[in-house]
């Protein structure tokens, strides 16, 4: 890390650089203009990592062309160079010279004639203070990062407990706080929205005969076949309980949803199961929908679905109804 020190008058800058390397300081730029430094830092080219180099600048007030008041604001008005102090190098000590350095960014001064003393308290001052915001940043920064972690983890989290850990498909505590939000939706836009029960036939004669192997893998596979019927993204299937399953679908008539239904029964249809004597999986859908006004609540549709889905099932199973 190097201090830049920006001074016309050779003799004082040369005096200073003396002084710094006494202090202990080996890394010192010289530059005899304001403009000078500006192309040093690299204020001019875009280039935000060269101010890294420059831990400290002593200004002279009383510069060339850009003086030393303007190049500092210059400096602090952009906010990749604002960290970096600036001790102003001065033989005016007039109340309205410092009060206008200090406006522009400085956070302390230096008289003429520059004495050893007074440097190397002022330049330790502006280092440690630095450093000290140099610390300050490093730990915001890990704290963002962990912050975004933590973020990210609770999102995770957040998804997993909506995720039934069997099938991978929506758990029940997912699909009520979906649900709920569809038929808001659909109550606001007066659209219709289906929703479709579904029930593995025999699961539990499944279960008993063949064990909780074959009846996990039943599920497993199923699941996976009514997702597979699904048409579009806000199409959505969850595990309800059990070996009931429940789908939504927005925006979708009976007859759209009748289509989607049978689908569904087909596609478990075509499983085979692997640990189980008995190959054939089938299962009883019901479909009921609506467009939701104040006369009709979200457990008014889910009834009157779980009703077609026990006619289904009194009719001899493995088929679809629509009420």
């Amino acid at each position: 890390m190097a201090i830049l020190i920006v001074e016309d008058s050779e003799d004082i800058s040369m005096l200073m650089n003396r002084y710094l390397v006494k202090m202990g300081h080996t890394d010192i730029v010289l530059s005899s203009s304001a403009e000078a430094a500006i192309d040093i830092i690299g204020l001019d080219k875009g280039d935000i990592s060269i101010n890294k180099d420059i831990e400290l600048i002593l200004m002279d007030i009383g510069l060339p062309g850009l003086d030393g008041i303007g190049a500092c604001r210059r400096i602090k008005s952009n906010q990749h160079y604002n960290d970096i102090p600036i001790i102003m190098v001065t033989a005016d000590t007039s109340l309205t010279s410092l009060e206008n350095a200090f406006k522009a960014g400085a956070i302390d001064y230096i008289t003429k004639p520059v004495k050893l003393i007074e440097l190397n308290a002022r330049v330790g001052s502006a280092l440690n203070l630095k450093q000290e915001m140099d610390k300050r940043k490093a730990r915001e920064k890990e704290l963002e990062a962990s912050t975004r972690q933590l973020k990210e983890a609770n999102r995770i989290l957040t998804n997993l407990s909506y995720i039934d850990g069997l099938t991978g498909v929506a758990n029940r505590r997912y699909f009520d706080k979906y649900f709920e939000q569809e038929w808001k939706k659909a109550f606001r836009g007066h659209n219709f929205i289906s929703v479709i029960m579904i029930d593995i036939d025999n699961f539990k004669q499944l279960n008993d005969t063949e064990g909780h192997t074959a009846g996990d893998e039943c599920l497993r596979l199923t699941a996976g076949a009514l997702s597979d019927a699904l048409r579009r993204p806000g199409d959505f299937i969850a595990r309800y309980g059990g070996e009931e399953f429940v789908s939504v679908l927005p925006n979708t008539q009976l007859d759209g949803a009748a289509i989607i239904g049978e689908t569904m029964r087909t596609n478990v249809n075509d499983i085979e199961l692997v640990f189980s004597k008995i190959k054939n999986i089938t299962v009883s859908v019901g479909i009921a929908g609506t467009v939701p006004d104040k006369s009709k609540t979200l457990q008014w549709l889910i009834s009157e679905a779980d009703r077609a889905l026990y006619t289904a099932k009194k009719s001899g199973k493995n088929q679809v109804k629509v009420f």
